[in-house]
């Protein structure tokens, strides 16, 4: 399977494939558009296996304009599909291990978060990141020395 950009309503949504989540937890809120990234969210499925319960995306796919109103990045990878994941149902520690052993290659630490996406690493791409003072207080100790602070959220 390719990657697919439109609507949701004719995407080519693999349930079999991604049983645990659903177009609707991809799609940008703001207009119902999706992008299917097979790669990602054969990564995703595997995270929530591993973790052996639900994961809550708070952020896949973003439309440009919807980009814009949330103040994300002109570049951010959420433009084509990263996922924003909730802490509210397992320990940052043991999402994080997760996420890395499912193949995402790129972790964004919020306070209340976890950015994660399989775009590859490169000069303009930070493998990890923290998004304020407070986000660096809350995964002390899971982060290495050098990762930089984009603060924000």
């Amino acid at each position: 399977m390719t990657n697919y950009c439109g609507p949701a309503a004719s995407a080519p949504w693999d349930a079999g494939r991604w049983p645990n989540f659903t177009p609707a937890e991809i799609a940008c809120p703001c207009c119902g558009e999706i992008y299917i990234d097979p790669e990602a969210l054969d990564s995703l499925q595997r995270m929530r296996g591993i973790l052996g319960g639900p994961l809550r995306v708070t952020s896949g796919h973003r439309c440009a304009a919807h980009n814009k109103a949330v103040d994300g990045a002109s570049h951010s990878v959420h433009l084509a599909l990263a996922f924003d994941l909730a802490l509210s149902i397992h320990p940052r520690h043991r999402l994080l291990a997760a996420a890395r052993q499912a193949g995402f290659l790129r972790f964004g630490l919020m306070e209340k978060g976890l950015h994660v996406d399989t775009h590859p690493l490169d000069a303009q791409h930070a493998p990890m990141w923290t998004y304020g003072a407070r986000a660096r207080e809350a995964w002390r100790g899971l982060y290495p020395e050098n990762t930089i602070d984009i603060g924000g959220r």
